[in-house]
């Protein structure tokens, strides 16, 4: 499992959720900031992550989204977002193709439990 800022460079939201699954017994990777599609997809392959969580800040970043999904097809790698946009409109996480989108982290701990459940 990963965490990191998807093309954006904010880092805030990405750190609380990072360090409440840390401190909620999970392991995953951060994966920093400005990712872009190309660097994602290569971090995936090489790293076998399995749930990938994604921060956005900025509209172009969160339609992007779709890309990456379009270019990891055939991974078994669940996406999960949240950011700004997510809040704006509740159904665009479906709209770009990600598999759960979290408003905080409450909502992040109980979607990376049940992906890692589902898992089993």
């Amino acid at each position: 499992m990963a965490i990191g800022v998807f093309e954006d460079y904010h880092m805030l939201g990405k750190r609380i959720i990072f360090s409440s699954l840390r401190a909620s017994g999970f392991e995953l990777s951060d994966l920093g900031g400005g990712l872009t599609i190309d660097k994602l997809v290569e971090l995936v392959q090489r790293d076998n992550i399995k749930i990938l969580l994604l921060s956005v800040l900025m509209l172009p970043s969160a339609l992007h989204v779709k890309e990456l999904k379009n270019k990891l097809n055939g991974s078994d790698v669940k996406i999960v977002v949240g950011g700004a946009p997510f809040r704006f409109d509740n159904q665009m996480w479906k709209e770009v193709g990600a598999d759960a989108c979290g408003a905080n982290v409450s909502e992040a701990v109980q979607i990376v439990s049940k992906l890692m459940e589902d898992a089993k």
